[in-house]
């Protein structure tokens, strides 16, 4: 009798394993599978006219997109359109991939208006920073590239003059950043009364003293030590132990500066990014995303793709408005979701229920909503149930 009720549970799993296969080939995208979605595309303006660009074969959606971000950050706006293009094929209502080939197709001075205002370049700033500043996504960082003649955005320098186009949202910007200095204290003001303060108290010290100053400033001025790459790792890696993440982040761009960004670094980066979010998060909302998207780009160059999952969605939490992350978020999403039901649907086949319920929590952690992996893992624990009883008896 049980072997008979053992063999009907084996049977009810290899039809519910049939349903499965069907159903893992739908939740990956099965229709696209095996299809060459690299298509030659269409030249746009007088600069593509010279030469076709095809996409890269082979990569999936989160991998395209970020090729096609890289590719403008270098100024390759051809191979950047390409990938764009064929990006557009796996995930056909992004609005950042149509966002940014609308920069790519479009003349800066049809794109924005004339009118600009000046803002350096401050530490820590790109052109991606002042286009979520000023234009209100990250985005549109090429197309400020364009509007400043910039050719490879990723060149910028520390002071560097930028022009920011004069909409509405820029001229709001501009206003709460002039207000916020006037009511700010004069940090030049702070310094000359400190100096004033300081020589007040050196003249003092002078009219008690019967030894020339001058060989005693000699002597207890030190000259500064030159600034190595080795020595901001150093100093990165002691911030980082005392928590202070806000001279941290310092450190991590002075390394960037320097070049100087192996395996090591980049996860003090992460972590220096991610415990300065959480600090401001309160705070400053906006920063605390870009922070968050920051980390959640190092883990992508690491391949931690939840990780760099868990990372953009914070920074979507705290910034609905921050494409970057977003779309990177529903990528990555999509993508851990189908890896982990196909490997759940897998572990199923072979009967090994914990392991696949274990994948099918994978699933719901990055997908609450996804429909097959509720069904599937609720059957699941209902045949382990089911085993179970059968062997206790």
């Amino acid at each position: 009798m049980i072997s008979y009720m053992g063999n009907k549970l084996k049977l009810s799993a290899t039809f519910l394993v049939a349903g499965l296969i069907l159903s893992g080939c739908g939740a990956s995208g099965g229709s696209s599978a095996g299809k060459d979605t690299t298509p030659e595309v269409n030249k746009t303006n007088d600069t593509l006219n010279k030469q076709s660009y095809v996409a890269e074969v082979g990569l999936t959606p989160r991998q395209r997109f970020s090729k096609a971000l890289e590719k403008l950050e270098n100024g390759e706006e051809g191979q950047a359109l390409a990938e764009l293009n064929a990006y557009l094929i796996s995930v056909p209502n992004s609005n950042s991939a149509r966002n940014l080939i609308a920069q790519i197709s479009t003349e800066s001075s049809q794109y924005f208006p004339a009118e600009n205002f000046i803002v350096n370049l401050k530490s820590g700033a790109s052109l991606s920073t002042l286009a979520k500043k000023y234009l209100g996504s990250a985005l549109k960082f090429y197309a400020l590239a364009k509007y400043n003649n910039i050719t490879n955005p990723s060149r910028v320098n520390i002071g560097q003059e930028i022009k920011i186009p004069l909409t509405q949202l820029a001229i709001s910007q501009r206003d709460k950043d002039n207000a916020l200095e006037l009511e700010a204290p004069s940090l030049e003001n702070e310094e000359t009364d400190l100096v004033m303060a300081e020589e007040a108290d050196s003249v003092d010290a002078v009219e008690d003293m019967e030894e020339p100053i001058e060989p005693l400033l000699t002597e207890v001025i030190p000259i500064a030590p030159v600034e190595t790459a080795e020595s901001a790792f150093s100093d990165l890696q002691e911030l980082i132990e005392e928590q202070d993440y806000a001279a941290a982040i310092e450190k991590v761009a002075i390394l960037r500066n320097f070049g100087q960004f192996n395996k090591e670094s980049r996860e003090l980066a992460i972590a220096t990014y991610t415990g300065r979010a959480q600090e401001i998060a309160e705070t400053d909302n906006i920063l605390a995303a870009n922070y968050y998207t920051k980390a959640g780009q190092l883990n992508l160059q690491k391949e931690a793709s939840f990780a760099a999952f868990e990372n953009f969605k914070m920074a979507t939490d705290l910034d609905d408005q921050n494409d970057q992350s977003m779309e990177e978020m529903l990528v990555l999403q999509k993508e851990i979701a189908d890896k982990y039901h196909r490997e759940a649907s897998s572990a199923f086949r072979r009967q090994e229920l914990d392991l696949a319920i274990q994948k099918w929590d994978m699933v719901l952690k990055v997908n609450p909503d996804h429909s097959s992996a509720k069904l599937y893992r609720a059957q699941a624990l209902e045949l382990k149930e089911k085993l179970y009883n059968i062997n206790q008896n």
